[in-house]
């Protein structure tokens, strides 16, 4: 959710940007790239983030009680 409303407001500011005269809106145009510098350090740390929880999580448990045909045929050989 955040990543997405981060990405549609650098997407604005990057169409802010592209609409903006360089030259004779200096201060706009350096408003503008400190903007989508945030916006794009912002969308890093949430990859960031997400990566560091998905590495955090404990393995999901083996499922019990599931097993294939071939593991009930070898448990009933024994």
């Amino acid at each position: 959710m955040q990543r997405a409303a981060t990405m549609r407001a650098m997407q604005e500011l990057t169409r802010l940007k592209a609409r903006a005269d360089a030259d004779a809106d200096l201060a706009w145009t350096l408003v503008l790239d400190a903007l989508v510098f945030q916006a794009e350090a912002e969308i890093r740390w949430l990859d960031h983030c997400e990566a560091r929880v998905a590495r955090a999580r404990p393995p999901a448990p083996a499922p019990t009680g599931a097993g294939t045909g071939a593991d009930e045929r070898a448990e009933a050989a024994r």
